[in-house]
């Protein structure tokens, strides 16, 4: 077994310890009333980017750092090729991010690599992408050793294994073709803003969850559709326990609280602070929590081939008094809040009549109520952008910010376009640390070179583990409902970056790896991957790849931020490793190999002719040596400081 499979295998039996706990069936002795579910039809988003309280770049102003940062920023850097950033570069601000940013499961101009890639026909469902990725249909791209760990069910445990799931998004976050902002922006919602652990869901309620979040965005949801989708989900009705909430045969209320409250904390960002203690804990609270009853779940016997009965809860919920596949009554109807007394079943919330036959129908009545709160008005705009971008939000942005809010109607695609090209993002003044996620993702979609290498990699060279090590792991947020690990979570925990580090400095083929032998078809031909930089570097007019403009190229590809920081010693290491494949200090003496130079030292005298006769070298592609030595300089590139935070800096052309 490699390092790699026992690695996942403990990390497998520490999340499945936490999966075991039972759950239990409201089950009211009356009432049954079938009715069809109201369907929530999205409004479909607007094209026009808003002007209103955000100040879109200049043609001037927009330019290739301002497109390679806002694919950083909300597509984990994307892999559009370097001809493609330049044609967004060309256009105005507005034509390049309406490409750039869409809810489409597939984007090719994000991702050419997709063209001819399988698997992009599953972009839009974790599920899917492990049935295929698990599967032996000859069009898997999958090298065949690892389909495995991407199957639903662990058939050695006879239950579904959480691993793969983990392993599953972690892939798709750097998988050809498939969309990496519609996804950057799903894993937001499920694992910060409407956030549940997969402990207390189960692996699989909470990938359906996620991939109907993913589906309802494709559909054109709006941030109010999102939030509704997200209170009357299955999975969050078992995390937060109101699945067992119900009105017993007195009319008394039986159940929990906790999503009452937290789905005006977390979900719309009202904390109360506007309204009257009393009447918004005793009224607004209360009444929520009436509202959510009747929200059981059906039960489907032996689902995914599992043994294991908490993993036969399925979604969506059904609301009607019924018989579920698993033979039991299940008392939706009759469970939820009818009236008192002869009185109306509507409930009074946020000062407002809240009315439905159910949970579902009142929630969608609730949700337009709620988002229009003056608290989630000033509050969701500033949640939503200190996720993705800005860490250091000044009044003005804020202002900014959330007047662009109030001019959208919800439009989330709208809302992320008109910022992703404001003056306020690119303001030097913005300041976005990396989180683990963020940065290893970011560092392995730039290293990603292939479709074929996407899937021929071993274990060892995705990002799942280091992002494990690094206290960062999908479905599985640090604060539980409060949201996964931050930017500022990582750059305050020297561990993260020991972390960090470790895996760049002391693992020799963390980004140097240039050939992998795979198969397809057990005891099929053995087919091999090579690295092979020199498709995507560019070379000079003499048809040559120079050490000094291959470095610089490899700086802007993984840091983008126009070569302010590529002071003489970087350059001077840089150079170093990919002219000889050892760093400055080794190549200028070999007898003191641990002596350590200033920028004054390296810019003059003997050590400035070293470097640039370092520099002035030519790389040939054509071998495994120089891959392996631009895998060095990726090393060290990203261990530097600046791999772990970004800023703003409007530079504009070319």
């Amino acid at each position: 077994m490699r390092c790699t499979d026992s690695l996942l295998k403990s990390l497998a039996v520490v999340m499945v310890a936490g999966l075991l706990a039972t759950t239990a069936m409201a089950r009211p002795p009356n009432g049954y009333d079938d009715f069809e579910i109201p369907i929530l039809v999205p409004d479909q988003p607007a094209d026009p980017v808003p002007e209103k309280g955000l100040k879109s770049l200049t043609d001037e102003q927009w330019g290739r750092q301002e497109v390679s940062r806002v694919l950083r920023t909300f597509a984990y850097g994307g892999q559009a090729t370097d001809a493609q950033i330049r044609m967004w570069a060309d256009m105005t601000p507005k034509a390049a991010i309406a490409q750039m940013l869409t809810f489409a499961p597939v984007n090719l101009q994000l991702s050419p690599q997709g063209v001819n890639d399988p698997s992009t026909q599953y972009c839009d469902s974790l599920e899917k992408l492990q049935e295929f990725w698990g599967s032996d249909d000859p069009q898997n791209p999958m090298r065949v050793a690892n389909r495995p760990w991407y199957q639903t069910l662990d058939e050695e445990e006879e239950s579904v294994n959480p691993v793969s799931l983990f392993l599953t998004w972690s892939r798709l976050a750097h998988t050809p073709g498939c969309n990496t902002f519609v996804h950057k922006l799903a894993f937001y919602i499920t694992n910060y803003h409407a956030s549940i652990h997969i402990q207390n869901s189960g692996p699989t309620l909470i990938r359906s969850y996620y991939d109907d979040v993913v589906q309802a965005l494709a559909a054109g949801a709006d941030f109010v559709d999102l939030m509704t989708l997200a209170a009357s989900h299955g999975a969050l009705a078992r995390a937060y326990g109101h699945m067992d909430n119900f009105f017993d045969e007195n009319g008394e209320y039986q159940g929990t609280d906790d999503f009452a409250r937290e789905y005006f904390q977390l979900l719309f960002a009202i904390k109360g602070t506007s309204e009257n203690v009393d009447y918004h804990e005793n009224v607004t609270i209360e009444h929520n929590a009436w509202l959510l009853t009747g929200m059981a779940l059906d039960a489907l016997p032996n689902a995914w081939g599992s043994s294991r009965r908490t993993d036969w809860l399925v979604a969506p919920i059904v609301f009607t008094n019924h018989i579920d596949p698993a033979g039991r009554p299940v008392w939706n109807q009759a469970a939820h809040y009818q009236g008192r007394s002869g009185t109306s079943s509507c409930l009074e919330i946020l000062r407002a009549m809240i009315c439905g036959r159910n949970a579902r129908e009142k929630l969608i009545d609730l949700g337009r109520v709620a988002g229009a709160h003056p608290e989630s008005m000033a509050n969701t705009p500033l949640k939503i952008i200190e996720f993705f971008a800005d860490d250091k939000l000044t009044e003005e942005k804020k202002t900014a910010l959330q007047n662009a809010w109030a001019g959208v109607d919800f439009d989330l695609l709208r809302f992320l376009r008109a910022y992703a090209i404001s003056t306020a993002f690119h303001s030097p003044d913005t300041l976005k640390f990396n989180s683990a996620f963020d940065r290893n993702l970011l560092i392995h979609n730039a290293n990603q070179l292939s479709a074929e290498e996407a899937y021929a990699e071993i274990f060892a060279a995705g990002p799942t583990i280091r992002m494990y090590e690094q206290g960062a792991l999908v479905f599985a947020p640090i604060r539980d409902v409060f949201g996964g690990q931050t930017g500022t979570d990582a750059a305050n925990d020297r561990y993260v970056f020991k972390k960090a580090w470790d895996a760049n400095v002391l693992d020799p083929e963390f980004l140097g790896k240039t050939r992998e032998s795979y198969r397809l078809v057990d005891e099929g031909r053995v087919k091999v991957w090579r690295k092979d930089w020199g498709s995507v570097i560019p070379a000079d007019n003499r048809g040559e790849y120079v050490v000094s403009a291959v470095g610089k190229w490899l700086w802007e590809r993984f840091l983008n931020d126009g070569g302010r920081n590529y002071d003489v010693i970087a350059q001077a290491q840089v150079n170093a490793l990919l002219a000889t494949g050892f760093d400055f200090g080794a190549v200028a003496d070999e007898s003191n190999m641990e002596a350590v130079y200033s920028s004054a030292e390296i810019g003059s005298g003997e050590l400035a002719e070293l470097s640039n006769s370092l520099a002035a070298m030519t790389m040939d592609f054509r071998t495994t040596d120089a891959n392996e030595r631009v895998g060095m300089a990726i090393n060290f590139i990203t261990a530097l400081p600046y791999s772990f935070a970004s800023t703003g800096q409007t530079q504009g052309k070319p």
